[in-house]
């Protein structure tokens, strides 16, 4: 099975309608795809809320008053939780965010993203096989033929560093390789364009099946 999706040739400076070899399957199943988009997530959070515990705040170690006779609670360090300037107990730190999907899964789950957004007609193609340096003006011009104004994720293939340092000043771009793209990446914008070199790779890659 195969799809038309549009296509801008630099060379010839106009949108064409062409032939790749990609299925588009039907099916859509949002608990997987919501299953898969959070376990994406999770992995890409950052563990910065960080606390000091007793045992790592800067301070002396000396016992604060006598065990006994001063009428008040004994203490053995001004570093406890209790003083100013002592350290937090049961505070955040030293977590790992890390969730296991398997690829299978994960593979299927895209395949959904990409059919849905075919089927959207939100897919495109840029061959800049001619582009001899970058240029953020001609991509910019790209997106208004191809009527983008909102969010969109531009996925390159290989040698295609021209393309890449084109795009990725534009706002609202989100750029990615193909061999790192998610399903999160689909979901989250509201375009996908290609690269010519980045379809064809997907479309030889036996393991797709979109």
């Amino acid at each position: 099975m195969s799809v038309k999706l549009s296509t801008y040739i630099t060379k010839e400076n106009k949108i064409s309608k062409k032939q790749y070899p990609i299925s588009v399957t039907d099916e859509i199943n949002i608990g997987l795809l919501h299953q898969v988009v959070t376990s994406n997530r999770t992995n890409h959070r950052n563990n910065t809320a960080s606390v000091k515990t007793r045992a790592q705040v800067s301070g002396t170690g000396a016992k604060p008053w006598a065990q006994k006779g001063t009428g008040r609670a004994r203490q053995g360090s001004l570093r406890s939780p209790q003083f100013v300037g002592g350290g937090v107990a049961h505070g955040p730190g030293g977590r790992v965010y890390k969730d296991r999907t398997p690829k299978k899964m994960k593979r299927k789950s895209l395949n959904m993203a990409l059919s849905q957004r075919i089927t959207e007609d939100a897919v495109f193609v840029i061959d800049a096989s001619d582009m001899d340096k970058p240029s953020s003006k001609l991509a910019s011009s790209i997106l208004g033929e191809f009527d983008i104004d909102k969010s969109f994720t531009f996925i390159y293939g290989e040698n295609d560093d021209v393309l890449l340092k084109s795009f990725r000043n534009l706002e609202k771009s989100n750029i990615v390789s193909y061999l790192k793209l998610s399903t999160y990446d689909v979901i989250s914008t509201d375009f996908i364009i290609f690269s010519q070199s980045a379809i064809n790779l997907i479309s030889e890659d036996k393991e797709w099946n979109i």
